[in-house]
C-alpha cells in the first residue's frame, strides 16, 4: 500500500466511503456527442474541446465534464432518487501549458428529490472525502439563493449582474460600491452589495451577519437552510473545518443552492468542487433536482510522496545454474513475509535494501550483519 500513488490511494478508500452511504458506481464512455457540450459550453471549464467525426459521421468529443452526460443519461424523477457515483477521466485544455491534458476525476451525484437531508448528506461526504486525503484540509460553503435573492430586489440589467457578479467573486468591495453607484442603485443597496465580499469566516459568525442583510424570503431560506446544514455536520462531528464564504459564486444559469470548494493545505488551488445545479437540470429537459461534487484526483500527484528508506527489504544473489525450483520456492517464501524482493546474480548498483541473502546448496543464507553489504539502508 505504501508504494501506491496519492491519487491510487484516495480512489480506494473513496469508493467504500460511497458505497457504505448507498451510491452506486456509474460507468460511461469516452465519447459524447459534440452537440451536448455546444449546446452546454458555458457550464464548462473551458471552451476547447477536442472533437473528432465518427464513421458514421456523427461529430464527437472526448468529454471534458461527466456531470453533464449523467444529466442526460439520467431517468431520476422528482418522486425518486438516484445516488451515483464514478471514477472518471476528463479531457481539458491546461491554462498553464495552453495543451490538452487528461485530468481524472472522481466524485458522486444525487439527482431527483433534493430536499435539505441530501444537500447535508453530500456536503458530509465531501468533507469527509477531503479527511480522507489530509488532515489539514477547509471546506468552504455558500449559498447563491442568498446572493441572487438580494440582487433580483434590485433593477440591474443582465451586463451589471455579470459585473457586479465578477467584482463579488474578486472580493473587491471597493469596485463592487463603485459598479452599484454607476448602476443607480441606492445607498443602502449598494453598501449591501458591497458587504458581501467580506462575508467570510467561521460559520455560526458569519451567519449571524449574513442574516443581518436578509431582505426578502429567498434571503431567509438560505440562511435557514444553512444553519440547518451547519446543525447537522456540528452533530456528525464535521463542523470544525468548515467555513462560510459568500463570494463563491458559480453561474447563476446553471447553480442554485448551497455550493461549495475544498482545499487541501499542501496544494496550491482547490482539490474538490461541487454545488446543487437545478438550472443544468431544467435546461436539459429534466423536471427534478441535482447536486453532487468532483474531486481532482490528478492534483493529488502533487502532493510530495515520502521517500522509501529501501526500495527492497530482500536482495537475493543467486549463481547461474542454480536449482530453480528451491530458488523460486525461497523467492516465494521471503515476499510471503510481506518483503519486497529482487533477485539477482551481482549486487546492483545504488540498490537500497535491508537485508542481503545468497542462494546456494539449495537454501538461502543471510549474510552476517556488520558488513557493508548488510547495510544498504
Amino acid at each position: 500500500m505504501d508504494t501506491l500513488r496519492p491519487e491510487e490511494l484516495a480512489t480506494l478508500k473513496l469508493r467504500g466511503l460511497y458505497e457504505r452511504y448507498g451510491y452506486k458506481k456509474y460507468r460511461m464512455g469516452r465519447f459524447e456527442e459534440y452537440s451536448l457540450y455546444a449546446k452546454n459550453q458555458s457550464f464548462l471549464a473551458g471552451e476547447n474541446i477536442i472533437t473528432f467525426t465518427d464513421l458514421d459521421g456523427k461529430l464527437l468529443a472526448l468529454k471534458p465534464d461527466v456531470t453533464l452526460s449523467i444529466i442526460k443519461n439520467s431517468k431520476a424523477a422528482k418522486e425518486g432518487r438516484e445516488k451515483l457515483y464514478y471514477i472518471e477521466s476528463v479531457y481539458r485544455e491546461s491554462k498553464e501549458s495552453h495543451t490538452y491534458r487528461e485530468i481524472s476525476q472522481m466524485g458522486l451525484e444525487v439527482m431527483g428529490d433534493v430536499d435539505i437531508y441530501a444537500v447535508a448528506e453530500v456536503l458530509a461526504l465531501a468533507e469527509q472525502s477531503l479527511a480522507q486525503l489530509s488532515e489539514d484540509y477547509l471546506l468552504e460553503v455558500s449559498n447563491m439563493d442568498f446572493v441572487t435573492g438580494l440582487m433580483s430586489s434590485m433593477e440591474l440589467t443582465a451586463g451589471q449582474t455579470e459585473e457586479i457578479l465578477r467584482l463579488i467573486r474578486s472580493k473587491n468591495s471597493l469596485e463592487l460600491r463603485t459598479a452599484a453607484q454607476k448602476a443607480g442603485l441606492s445607498e443602502e443597496e449598494s453598501a449591501a452589495l458591497g458587504a458581501l465580499p467580506s462575508l467570510y469566516g467561521t460559520f455560526p459568525q458569519t451567519l449571524a451577519r449574513a442574516e443581518e442583510l436578509a431582505r426578502n424570503e429567498t434571503m431567509q431560506r438560505a440562511i435557514d437552510d444553512l444553519r440547518a446544514i451547519y446543525q447537522a455536520m456540528e452533530a456528525m462531528g464535521l463542523a470544525e473545518k468548515l467555513q462560510l464564504d459568500f463570494s463563491l459564486l458559480n453561474d447563476i444559469d446553471y447553480y442554485n443552492g448551497v455550493i461549495f470548494q475544498g482545499c487541501l493545505a499542501q496544494l496550491p488551488r482547490n482539490v474538490l468542487a461541487g454545488g446543487q445545479y437545478d438550472g443544468m437540470v431544467r435546461r436539459l429537459n429534466k423536471d427534478c433536482g441535482g447536486i453532487g461534487f468532483a474531486i481532482y484526483l490528478s492534483e493529488m500527484n502533487r502532493i510530495a510522496l515520502p521517500q522509501a528508506s529501501c526500495d527492497v527489504e530482500a536482495l537475493v544473489l543467486y549463481e547461474s545454474g542454480s536449482q530453480l525450483p528451491q530458488l523460486l520456492s525461497a523467492i516465494q517464501s521471503l515476499a510471503g513475509q510481506g518483503m519486497r524482493v529482487r533477485a539477482e546474480t551481482e549486487l546492483p548498483k545504488q540498490l537500497r535494501y535491508q537485508r542481503l541473502y545468497r542462494f546456494a546448496g539449495g537454501r538461502l543464507i543471510q549474510e552476517t550483519a556488520g558488513g557493508k553489504e548488510d547495510a544498504g539502508c
